[in-house]
């Protein structure tokens, strides 16, 4: 029987649109720009994926995750440039709070069985960190009144374990109160959200309303793209 639920939260609580993306790579020229190296759009979005893969490799062997000043350190290294210390910090604070001008929408019917759920459970969030800090992150779901809902919000940096490794998952089920068996994980990723979760020994979720990446092959217990049924979903585990 589901007693605690922990949540992912982007692609399942907050739309991780492109909108943050696109001006960060915006910023990210203009600023080469400025001290000399231009770079064009094209050079800059394969410099982006680049990195970006850089970034999840940087999870498996590390177990954690990189932080915005990290990941600009790497931009620089793949493109070539080379900026002064304040530069850099420019690039990693806007890299971070970005997301607070260019505010993530909130995913679709989630509000709604919160409020069903909060009831009836106790409820923690997931959440990786990269470019936005575990303290963005929070101000977000502070802004959108999330944090009502979840008894504990865990942040990979701040934990300093990140997805899918199990220990993020038993770290917070031991903040909330709960045993694995007595848990569930919704999230979008198959091997972030679901892989990490079944190998802490709780059930999952896949929930792939904005991310359809693993709609079709995941190892998930349920697998849903909207959440109109998942009070009843989880009601019958």
């Amino acid at each position: 029987m589901v007693k605690a639920i922990t949540f992912d939260c982007w692609d399942t609580l907050l739309d991780d649109d492109i909108s943050r993306t696109v001006k960060r790579k915006e910023f990210f020229r203009n600023v080469f720009q400025e001290n000399g190296f231009p770079v064009t759009k094209e050079k800059m979005d394969e410099i982006f994926s680049r990195e970006a893969k850089i970034f999840q490799d940087y999870i498996i062997k590390n177990r954690k995750t990189q932080n915005s000043r990290m990941r600009v350190e790497t931009i620089c290294q793949l493109a070539g440039v080379e900026l002064p210390e304040r530069e850099k910090e420019r690039l990693a604070e806007y890299g971070d709070r970005v997301a607070l001008e260019y505010r993530p929408p909130v995913v679709k019917g989630i509000k709604e069985v919160l409020e069903v759920l909060a009831g009836k459970y106790r409820m923690a969030v997931i959440c990786n960190t990269g470019w936005h800090s575990g303290n963005t992150v929070r101000q977000l779901l502070e802004d959108y009144d999330f944090p009502r809902y979840f008894y504990h919000l865990t942040f990979s940096d701040e934990a300093g374990i990140a997805k899918p490794h199990k220990q993020i998952f038993e770290y917070t089920l031991e903040k909330i109160g709960y045993s694995p068996g007595e848990a569930l994980h919704i999230g979008d990723s198959e091997y972030s959200d679901i892989v990490g979760a079944k190998e802490a020994g709780m059930k999952a979720i896949l929930f792939t309303g904005i991310n359809e990446k693993y709609k079709d092959k995941n190892t998930a217990d349920v697998t849903i793209e909207d959440y109109e049924r998942l009070v009843e979903i989880i009601e019958n585990m």
